[in-house]
């Protein structure tokens, strides 16, 4: 399941949460109700991948690098390293 699609689920229960507070609904009355399977949410781990590749360059070459930026709010892309040195 996309990331939107997860915030959308998330939105919707999070609206039926609240007006279940205010107008108490009973879940079973509802029609054609879907299936709320826990395992289709990303673990952080998935989400800290998910961010690691979407905040990284890659050159044509293969080469990965990665933004940084300065007090002074300057962007610059710096080479990652295999071996982290």
């Amino acid at each position: 399941m996309s990331i939107a699609l997860k915030n959308a689920v998330k939105i919707l229960t999070d609206a039926v949460d609240a007006i279940n507070k205010r107008f108490p609904i009973k879940w079973e009355d509802i029609i054609n109700k879907p299936a709320i399977d826990i395992t289709d949410f990303y673990t952080k781990e998935e989400i800290d991948k998910i961010l690691i590749a979407n905040n990284q360059l890659v050159s044509p070459d293969g080469t990965v690098w990665k933004p940084t930026i300065d007090n002074n709010g300057v962007v610059s892309w710096k080479k990652v390293i295999p071996n982290g040195q």
